[in-house]
């Protein structure tokens, strides 16, 4: 069980969102505040390398492949990883930063989907993280009033 419904009022975590992922169904967890509140912080944890520091999703990837792992139906699964800056109404391709202003679709084939965007295919809990490095040194970071290396 997840911890987060030991809260009251239960809340969804990254574990509802990743069994829904792993069901077929689309999964978002969005982090929205005011620059230094900790979105970043949340999101990915002070150290990703030690499992009570991860954040959420370094946990969701975990929780992913471990839901990989307990599948016993044989089914084939691929899994990719895409990575992308949204501000000012602007997307940006993180793995591919020349790629920017790309325009968000949706069809019935492939449901909502950022056109253009890159998706970098994996097999383990370190190729994402390696992806999301990658991605990390593309994001825009600015100083604000409030936040010396204030992400965009």
């Amino acid at each position: 069980m997840c911890v987060c419904h030991s809260l009251s009022p239960p809340l969804v975590c990254e574990q509802d969102t990743t069994l829904d992922v792993m069901k077929g169904y689309n999964g978002t967890v969005f982090a929205y505040g005011q620059t230094g509140s900790g979105k970043t912080h949340t999101m990915m944890g002070p150290d990703i390398n030690e499992q009570s520091q991860k954040g959420v999703i370094p946990n969701a990837i975990d929780h992913i492949f471990e839901c990989i792992a307990a599948d016993t139906s044989g089914a084939e699964i691929q899994l990719g990883v895409s990575y992308m800056e949204v501000y000012r109404e602007v997307i940006r391709d993180l793995l591919d930063p020349a790629k920017s202003n790309l325009r968000v679709r949706e069809s019935p084939q492939k449901g909502v989907y950022v056109d253009g965007l890159t998706t970098e295919f994996v097999s383990s809990e370190e190729e994402v993280l390696a992806v999301l490095k990658i991605g990390d040194e593309s994001r825009a970071v600015a100083s604000t009033n409030m936040n010396a290396v204030s992400s965009r």
